[in-house]
């Protein structure tokens, strides 16, 4: 059996050289082989007529001669007279063993000089699901670079006369998606007290006018078309804003009382703009049987039962509404703790009359307008975050802030736009490509297998490689990919990829590494009737360790 390895040298079984199964012979002396096929040819036919027994390494050399100059096929015919299965039909078989419904199954696989090895529907337009966010990504790594900077301004519509801003103040955002506790400690308003501060060492006591939400560096639309309605709420699809704080989400804690009486609930982060109803009971026990429900991402119910014999309960993320009105409230109550007082009102740009033009949206700094602070944070550290953790939220920021960049548009259809710039600086088709989503949530997004891989073999040579493949969870190590691969030990550690799964479908993207030889791979997985997720997931690390035995 012989098959082509990715560097385009042959591998051969010890059946298509054993005396076995060959019985030439040389004529004295030995035979000696030239350096073209057909002079060895000739030669070979010459030493089987001499009725003398070639040597083991005589033979083997002499068929790699003949299998490098006469171009032989991928498969040898063995012993059986049975044509050696190419690598992609061993990949066909997998899928057909495994029930899926073959013609939604889309595969690419492609060797590291970008020969195509598998090509199994690559060009069927597909749901990728999360690996929707390879392609955003590389937009952003691509158009926006990894050293982006996300700002977040704090502008004054006043002057400030003796500790009072004489005016509005103004929070601008354009997309930061890192305005958590994520790099402090947990803590979702540490940023806000280092901002509080700093406008108090400027000699700010109090503001006036209004704090102002400005969220007009995006469109309005925060809940994207594709997107289940009934998954409003939970933390997967919260809404996407340019002013985010705490990925959107609130966490309420409940800390029981003396038995019989009720409970302490908290929000985290604490605001006015959240509000809770109700109050689990307090019993004796260690159990806590607790329900808290946002009616219209607002408000919150709580009820249930809690024991004196437990610490906390926690909700959990729980997706807000509005988070640029979010923002702003818990911004507030830090100034408040901070000792900075508010006269005004809490708004968004264009509900109220911001002195300056202020009310204009997307207005620039004018000449009334003062930048107090200035807060950046950028791209390369949450590149990671998206894909190793599969945060849908930062994907929609990326894909909306790259819209806006490159095509001035803060919406789904400017990212669209960039996506396929992208597409067109790494020379890849886009035939088929639709792009509803940056995360992969919407049922809506197409994108073929052959395209994922060109994207993945294409960013090889682009300078922000390394960060890229860094950035996707690792087979057996960490991730999404954490507890995948572990059955097979040479598996683990090698194989890079991003996970997804939406309602119906799985898929699987990346690189699979055998020494120094990597090859990168798309395997989506749009139906699996009567199957679950296990057998769509088993299906995909069937492939990739089919992939893995068959590099060189």
């Amino acid at each position: 059996m012989m098959l082509k390895n990715p560097s385009g040298a042959w591998s051969f079984s010890k059946a298509l050289v054993s005396r076995s199964w060959i019985t030439s012979t040389l004529p004295p002396g030995g035979c000696q082989v030239n350096a073209t096929g057909r002079t060895a040819a000739r030669t070979l036919t010459s030493c089987r007529r001499t009725g003398i027994p070639l040597d083991f390494q005589s033979m083997r050399r002499l068929v790699v001669i003949l299998s490098l100059f006469l171009g032989l096929g991928c498969a040898a015919t063995p012993v059986s007279g049975e044509p050696a299965k190419t690598l992609e039909q061993l990949v066909k078989d997998q899928v057909k063993k495994s029930g899926a419904k073959s013609s939604l199954v889309g595969i690419a696989v492609i060797g590291h000089k970008g020969k195509p090895f598998v090509l199994l529907n690559a060009d069927k337009p597909l749901k990728p699901a999360s690996n929707m966010k390879i392609l955003t990504t590389v937009t952003g790594l691509e158009l926006l670079g990894a050293d982006h900077q996300y700002s977040t301004r704090i502008i004054s519509t006043g002057d400030l006369e003796k500790g009072i801003i004489a005016g509005d103040v103004i929070v601008r955002g354009t997309g930061d998606p890192n305005i958590s506790g994520r790099f402090h400690d947990d803590d979702p308003v540490f940023l806000f007290r280092q901002w509080a501060r700093k406008l108090k060492d400027l000699g700010i006591r109090e503001i006036s006018g209004n704090l102002v939400a400005d969220d007009s560096y995006f469109d309005n639309v925060r809940f994207l078309a594709g997107w289940n309605p009934k998954d409003r709420g939970k933390p997967f699809s919260a809404q996407v804003s340019p002013l985010s704080l705490n990925d959107n989400c609130v966490e309420i804690r409940v800390v029981p009382g003396a038995v019989g009486k009720p409970s302490k609930v908290e929000v985290s982060p604490a605001s006015s703009f959240i509000t809770v109803s109700g109050a689990p009971g307090t019993v004796s026990g260690k159990k806590a049987t607790v329900i808290a429900r946002s009616v219209d991402g607002k408000k919150i119910s709580m009820k249930g039962t809690i024991g004196t014999g437990v610490k906390e309960w926690s909700s959990g993320p729980i997706a807000i509404d509005d988070p640029a009105l979010f923002f702003v409230h818990s911004f507030a109550a830090v100034l408040k703790k901070e000792d900075i007082k508010l006269r005004g009102d809490i708004v968004r740009l264009g509900e109220a009359d911001v002195p300056g033009g202020g009310s204009v949206p997307g207005k620039t700094v004018s000449a009334v307008e003062k930048i107090l602070l200035e807060h950046n944070s950028r791209l390369e550290v949450d590149i990671p975050v998206i894909n190793k953790g599969s945060q849908n939220l930062h994907a929609e920021l990326l894909l909306k802030t790259v819209g806006k960049k490159i095509k001035g548009e803060g919406s789904v259809a400017g990212g669209g736009k960039a996506v396929s710039r992208m597409l067109d600086n790494l020379g890849i088709e886009k035939k088929g490509l639709v792009v509803a989503d940056g995360s992969g949530l919407s049922h809506n997004n197409r994108v073929t297998a052959r395209q994922l891989v060109s994207i993945l073999n294409g960013v090889r040579s682009k300078p922000y490689y390394e960060l890229f493949w860094k950035s996707l969870p690792v087979a057996g190590v960490d991730g999404t990919l954490k507890k995948r691969f572990t059955s097979k030990k040479s598996l683990v550690g090698n194989v890079f990829a991003k996970t997804g799964y939406i309602r119906g479908v799985s898929a699987l993207s990346g690189f699979v590494r055998k020494g120094k030889t990597v090859w990168s791979f798309s395997i989506l997985c749009n139906s699996f009737p009567g199957k679950s997720l296990s057998e769509a997931k088993a299906l995909q690390e069937d492939i990739v360790k089919i992939l893995h035995s068959s590099m060189p």
